[in-house]
């Protein structure tokens, strides 16, 4: 016979492992955007300002590229 104690412990173990799977996949996909913005900014760091001023931008704009908040 399942008491009520069982029944709420293996609710607690249902949440807790949801829990850990959501934690990991947010941090997975925190840790992915982390990743391409590395990538965007090494590759737009590696420019030089003749470079830069071609594709319409300057050294000064790359902070908010990187971030997303970047508006011409």
């Amino acid at each position: 016979m399942t008491s009520l104690t069982d029944y709420t412990g293996a609710r607690n173990e249902n949440f807790l492992a949801k829990f850990v799977r959501v934690l990991k996949a947010n941090h997975r996909a925190w840790r992915d955007e982390q990743h391409r913005r590395a990538v965007i900014a090494r590759e737009l760091y590696s420019y030089s300002e003749r470079e830069l001023f071609d594709l319409g931008i300057q050294s000064a704009d790359i902070p908010a590229i990187i971030n997303g908040t970047y508006h011409r």
